[in-house]
């Protein structure tokens, strides 16, 4: 089926009280249900859902919305990752376009699969099979609801039990081979090539954002004496490692609610974070932090805490997961365990409390990072001190944003006992090597230094952006908006000259109506320029990208984010010139600015246009 018809079929079987419910604790009062707010603090009830609308709205923060924007704010998903989940829930067949049959149906059949199997491991760890693995995981001492929260479960040492089973479930040779669970025989052996890839191991099932399982990792329980501690599933259509964080499903709300995330070396770690009531911690699966996983940290969270083991294998990961972090743009930290000791030999020895404030008392990675290089050096000697100078600036060349490379130099300048301007002028040699050219040819003596590089061309003043153009063309065809705009953005807020002098013009019309725009800017310049404009338009909404009101404020944001990006470029270049009181000005305001672009970027890409606006209004006062 179509989006439309999907997105309304799911509406019609989706009653928001009940969605609602499932995460407020609801009241019925005269018509509507009442329940505390759940995207803000309050102790009375001023959050209404109103069954007849199917809309929510709290009068206490403003946010408001029907059933898709409420499992986007409360899930932080975007529109389709919502539309899929209430389609689950719903027992709607998210197909689009006829391809239900193809790799979306593959998928539902492996995920099918991976539940199936989930159950099957969870029943037989409380069996007479499985108490082997009960009795390792009491030996840890985790907490008595930990399995059965954390879903974990037993695979009996055979060889085919599971797959028996996976057959007489109806699942498809190809839906076996493709799942993961099973592996594969080059051979067959009495007939059959499948055999169950896990056995006699603890089960971790891995689930993706939407609390769907993708895959599994298996622990070896002691005595045993297979090779490998941890045994993984394959790449697979559902399982990637690459974008794998174990505990996301979990993590997520507390990530984006504290704004940070802790990230740590398995499992069981991740576990027993959260048995401490660290939940916003999660693990990579299989692998070193990967771009994606970044990418995906980045959605939820500004700061990264590194929870990893004291030990030689520990401290690498830590230095290789920073400079993937920071080169997304996100504070990377290091909390520093005891020597010889992980998360859960923390708890078990000291207490939740100390592996709290192990976590609350991490260090700025480039404070670590010293600590660590310095101690690999040995003797600290005048070059000694400046090797270990030279690969913190290799870090530090890799971050993006202007303000952070500034804390980490003042950071870096602290731990090195160096002053801040001899970093400042090695930052430009010490640019991380993927970014060099492959090889220069050696300059003589005699030739002039290289210029420094120019400055990028500025825009024609008349040039339009994509952003002006589509804001201008939804205020042409829909007027009714124009007021709402006004109270959004001034005309300095755009970049171009035409931009500015079409927006000017559509602010001073009296009568909001196409018809009535159209005959008082008739005879405008700006008006021929917007009557041009609209001819060329190919603008089109349709349900898949919302109403026009989003689409508005998603423009909306996104320009103003553009022009505080501007503020910032202007104050950096200031700032090289700048000394004492003025350079410490210039850097509150930088960092001012880059905290609200960061804001509004996060409400766009949450859709959380009332945060957004309150923002904006924040702003204009200052």
């Amino acid at each position: 089926m179509d989006l439309e018809t999907l997105k309304e079929e799911v509406r019609a079987r989706a009653d928001i009280v009940d969605i609602v419910g499932r995460q407020v604790k609801l009241q019925k009062a005269s018509g509507v249900w009442k329940g505390l707010c759940p995207f803000h603090n309050e102790k009375t009830p001023s959050f209404n859902v109103n069954p007849q609308r199917q809309t929510y709205h709290c009068f206490g923060c403003g946010v408001g919305g029907d059933v898709f924007k409420f499992v986007m704010e409360m899930e932080h998903l975007d529109f389709m990752g919502a539309l899929e989940k209430l389609a689950h829930q719903t027992g709607v067949e998210f197909e689009l376009d006829g391809r239900g049959a193809g790799k979306a149906g593959i998928k539902k059949r492996l995920l099918e699969l991976h539940e199936k199997t989930t159950v099957y491991f969870e029943n037989l760890i409380h069996s007479e099979q499985g108490k082997q693995a009960l009795a390792y995981l009491k030996q840890r001492e985790l907490q008595a609801d930990t399995p059965k929260n954390f879903r974990l479960g037993f695979a009996p040492d055979a060889y085919e039990q599971l797959l028996k089973e996976a057959r007489s479930w109806g699942f498809s040779e190809d839906e076996i081979e493709g799942s993961g669970i099973f592996g594969v025989r080059e051979e067959a052996r009495s007939g059959e090539k499948f055999y169950d890839r896990f056995r006699n191991r603890l089960m971790f099932p891995i689930l993706d954002e939407q609390a769907r399982v993708i895959g599994f990792s298996g622990r070896v329980i002691p005595p045993s004496d297979a090779k490998a501690k941890y045994l993984n599933s394959p790449e697979t259509l559902l399982f990637k490692k690459s974008r794998v964080l174990y505990g996301i499903e979990k993590a997520r709300r507390s990530i984006a609610e504290k704004r940070r995330a802790v990230l740590c070396e398995g499992q069981l770690d991740v576990i027993r974070c959260h048995e401490c009531d660290i939940t916003e911690a999660v693990a990579a699966q299989g692998t070193a932090i990967t771009d994606d996983h970044a990418r995906i940290l980045k959605r939820y969270a500004d700061e990264v805490i590194l929870l990893l083991d004291a030990d030689t294998a520990g401290i690498k990961a830590a230095l290789r997961s920073a400079d993937v972090l920071l080169a997304e743009g996100i504070i990377t930290r290091v909390a520093s365990l005891p020597p010889g000791e992980d998360p859960d030999d923390v708890v078990r020895q000291s207490g939740a409390t100390a592996l709290r404030k192990i976590v609350e008392d991490a260090d700025p990675f480039v404070v670590f990072q010293v600590r660590t290089l310095v101690q690999a050096e040995g003797e600290i000697t005048e070059t000694s001190r400046l090797r270990v100078a030279r690969k913190v600036m290799e870090s530090i060349a890799g971050v993006k944003e202007a303000v952070h490379r500034e804390e980490m130099i003042r950071q870096a300048a602290g731990a090195l006992g160096m002053r801040e301007e001899s970093l400042r002028q090695d930052l430009e040699s010490a640019t991380p090597r993927q970014n060099h050219p492959p090889q220069r040819a050696a300059r003589s003596p005699q030739s002039a230094p290289r210029p420094p590089r120019p400055l990028a061309a500025p825009k024609s003043p008349g040039a339009l952006p994509p952003t002006e153009r589509t804001l201008l063309e939804i205020l042409w065809t829909q007027p009714a908006l124009i007021p709402e705009a006004k109270s959004l953005l001034k005309t300095e807020h755009l970049q171009s000259e035409d931009g500015k002098q079409m927006l000017s013009a559509m602010f001073e019309v009296s009568t909001f109506t196409h018809g009535g725009v159209l005959d008082c800017l008739r005879e405008h310049e700006a008006g021929q320029k917007l009557i041009k404009l609209d001819q060329e338009s190919k603008i089109q909404f349709t349900g898949e990208m919302g109403t026009v009101e989003e689409a508005f404020m998603e423009i909306v944001l996104k320009i103003r984010q553009a022009e505080i990006h501007q503020k910032r470029q202007a104050l950096n270049q200031q700032i090289a010139q700048a000394t004492g009181e003025s350079q410490t000005e210039l850097e509150s305001e930088i960092f001012k600015l880059y905290t609200h672009e960061s804001q509004l970027k996060n409400y766009t890409v949450l859709k959380d246009w009332d945060k957004g606006k309150m923002l904006l209004s924040i702003i204009d006062q200052q």
